[in-house]
């Protein structure tokens, strides 16, 4: 089960805090993916950017219902 994050009395839902960060870590592997020769050789880049979020997403909900979170 994910736990909300209570701010100030407005919960915030624990599944678009994984959101939020599978987003930003995409945003580091794309980067990471530009600076290095791997990018340029894809022929679809939005397509594989997309797929990349949906995969990191899917590892971090793994990840932390393992965990117990």
């Amino acid at each position: 089960m994910i736990i909300d994050l209570n701010a100030g009395g407005v919960l915030i839902p624990g599944l678009l805090i994984i959101v939020f960060a599978a987003f930003l870590c995409t945003l580091f592997v794309i980067r990471f993916f530009a600076f290095s020769a791997i990018y340029r050789l894809l022929p679809c880049r939005s397509l594989a950017n997309i797929a990349l979020f949906f995969i990191i997403l899917a590892l971090m909900k793994q990840g932390l219902n393992a965990t117990g979170f």
